[in-house]
């Protein structure tokens, strides 16, 4: 890899991690913390992640309007900036509105991330490297995981604390955006209207409905992961912290996603990885008779989302031809509206029903997805092309 791909994936890789890794997925991890400081029920919890959720489908389309209007730089900086007001606003908050304010800037920061990233990629890297440092950089979760993880480690349960380093870690990201991602307009002509198609595009069908369910089901594990270890497996802070760090390190391994898809293809990798989601959420659930079941849990979830967003990455870039931060930006919305849903219902389930009953739910929900083709097949794509 050429050393100007290098120092982009190693940007695109630092900003992603500080917006999703740090600014969005931390949120579940502090969640316990959080809880009984501000008194957040989980239907409360739940709500609040789904505006968050519903931050980041407003922010994606705004991203790609403003990817094609000025280029990736400014979108990638709002990304960094708001990822820093976010978690500021949430380290200074002492009600739930001020949460709200907190989560949904944190959403808006990872909704302006991909598609920026996306474009830099298509303007900078040559077609045959662009799965491999598309999926580095997406990979990129997985390391703010691990940082997270590490820094609440060091840290104890000091939430306001934590996100203050959070915030402070991310100017560095956000500053190598403004020197790294290039600028001026991509030349395509975006439009609500032409993104309204692409969602019709018989090409972008299989990932948009896969994009749909996987966002319902990952909703359970990245709002109420560590509720959960701590419910059902009783696992003390510390431990679910240490869980959330294995999360994150298997989720690393979603560097080799664009080998996988590669050498087996995007339909067979998305399967394996939507039944290992529902397998990882059988032994959670399982780990009321026993506890150790909860770390194979851990690592199985990290590899299988970070592994197939990629997959749902890579189709969704492949689907849109020269426009890939629309086709991203449409798989990437549809993700999140699944996690809108997902986000409350688990928490309203979790209320009801309890995390057992919601956890087979939602494992259904996964191995719904699973029937589904991620990217068209061949068939599709000669029946499609003999009706135009």
């Amino acid at each position: 890899m050429r050393a100007g791909n290098k120092l982009l994936a190693l940007t695109g890789f630092a900003l992603i991690a500080a917006a999703y890794g740090l600014a969005r997925f931390s949120w579940g991890l502090l969640l316990p913390a959080i809880m009984p400081d501000i008194r957040l029920s989980l239907s409360l919890a739940g709500t609040l992640s789904s505006a968050s959720f519903a931050a980041y489908c407003v922010a994606i389309v705004f991203a790609s309007v403003c990817t094609a209007r000025t280029g990736p730089r400014l979108p990638a900086l709002l990304a960094g900036l708001f990822a820093m007001a976010g978690m500021g606003i949430i380290a200074l908050s002492h009600s739930p509105g001020g949460l709200m304010a907190g989560v949904i800037c944190a959403g808006l920061s990872t909704g302006l991330v991909s598609p920026p990233m996306a474009e830099a990629v298509n303007r900078k890297v040559m077609e045959s490297q662009r799965p491999v440092v598309n999926t580095l950089i997406n990979a990129g979760t997985g390391g703010g995981i691990i940082f997270s993880s590490l820094a609440v480690l060091a840290l104890t349960d000091n939430w306001r604390v934590i996100y203050f380093c959070f915030t402070l870690a991310t100017l560095i990201p956000t500053l190598l955006a403004l020197k790294v991602i290039p600028g001026g307009a991509s030349g395509v002509r975006f439009s609500l209207k032409a993104q309204g198609a692409a969602f019709l595009s018989p090409a972008l069908r299989p990932p948009l409905r896969v994009a749909f369910l996987s966002g319902i089901a990952s909703a359970a594990y990245w709002t109420f992961g560590p509720v959960m270890f701590a419910s059902l497996a009783g696992m003390e802070a510390r431990t679910v912290t240490l869980l959330w760090l294995i999360t994150g390190i298997t989720g690393c391994f979603g560097l080799l996603t664009g080998y996988l898809t590669n050498r087996f293809g995007i339909n067979c990798i998305h399967r394996m990885m939507q039944a290992l989601t529902a397998a990882a959420f059988l032994l959670l659930m399982a780990s009321t008779h026993n506890p150790l079941l909860v770390y194979l849990a851990a690592a199985l979830y990290g590899f299988a989302y970070i592994t197939l967003s990629g997959v749902l990455l890579v189709s969704g870039v492949n689907a849109a031809g020269d426009d890939p931060a629309a086709g991203l930006g449409a798989v990437f919305l549809m993700l999140a509206i699944g996690q809108v849903a997902g986000a409350a219902a688990f928490g309203l389930l979790l209320d009801s029903a309890g995390a057992v009953i919601a956890l087979w739910i939602f494992s259904g929900v996964a191995l719904l997805a699973m029937l589904l083709p991620a990217t068209q097949t061949q068939r599709q794509r000669v029946v499609d092309a003999e009706f135009k």
